[in-house]
């Protein structure tokens, strides 16, 4: 499991490993028509993203500026599946991980070379293949608030709240 990375410095396991939650993307409104027909109006898409983590010592992020916006190297990694063998990622990938893939052929997952040119991953085609999956670990511009950390029973809890730029 790759470190959880914020500003430049990495979370340790002494912290505890880290609980990582994706909410998907706001910024739209659901609008009903005269007719009753719901509309999505979409004024942006960005994610907010929960850390969470119990360990001996707190996260030691004291010396971030938490008015400015940061990357956060994520530990936790995120899928995407598409029916051709090319998809565009949803976010960055972490330069540090590889991008992997694989194709589903026949109810078996095959593995399949993956280029990445930006976030676009394009996979060498599986013949037979009914899906194809790629899997890599993310790497977002957030805007954080300082974790809250506690101290009960010799244990250390924390919990980390970005939202994306």
């Amino acid at each position: 499991m790759p470190e959880l990375i914020l500003g430049g410095i990495p979370v340790t396991l002494c912290s505890g490993v880290p609980a990582v939650s994706y909410d998907a993307p706001d910024g739209y409104t659901d609008a009903v028509l005269s007719g009753g027909r719901p509309v999505r109006m979409r004024h942006f898409k960005k994610r907010t993203i929960t850390i969470t983590g119990t360990g001996w010592i707190d996260t030691g992020l004291d010396s971030l500026d938490w008015d400015a916006y940061h990357e956060l190297w994520s530990p936790a990694p995120m899928r995407l599946s598409t029916v051709l063998p090319q998809a565009t990622l949803t976010s960055d990938a972490r330069p540090d991980e590889s991008v992997i893939a694989e194709a589903l052929v026949s109810g078996r997952r095959v593995s399949t070379p993956v280029e990445m040119v930006g976030r676009v991953a394009s996979m060498t085609p599986v013949a037979g293949a009914s899906l194809y999956e790629v899997v890599w670990y993310p790497r977002f511009t957030v805007l954080c608030t300082p974790p809250p950390a506690s101290l009960a029973d010799r244990v250390v809890s924390w919990q980390l709240f970005c939202r994306e730029v």
